[in-house]
């Protein structure tokens, strides 16, 4: 019983890895590719901060997102620091002792 959640553990970090990193080399070659037909250069992906509301760039495709609900006093702040992956925060820490 125990390898059987043993294989499944590995299968499910696998799926993961292969999920993230795939599209990760997807977004990757066709900004690259992109870049090779044309002088024009694209970022992969980006993030625009202005006030209370932030800008998510893929590729071409843009969304905006209000982030006036994620001020540093309210409770929602929290929850999002605390459900943020390690990497975002340990990325989020460096930028702020960076800059």
């Amino acid at each position: 019983m125990r390898t059987k959640k043993k294989k499944t553990a590995v299968r499910a970090i696998f799926l993961y890895l292969l999920l993230t990193v795939g599209s990760w080399m997807f977004i990757n070659s066709y900004a690259n590719s992109y870049n090779r037909l044309t002088d024009e250069k694209i970022a992969p992906a980006s993030l625009i901060v202005n006030g209370d509301t932030a800008e998510v760039e893929v590729l071409e495709y843009t969304a905006q997102f209000s982030i006036s609900g994620l001020s540093p006093d309210s409770r929602l702040y929290c929850a999002a620091y605390l459900l943020a992956p390690d990497e975002l925060r340990s990325a989020a820490y460096l930028i702020s002792v960076l800059l």
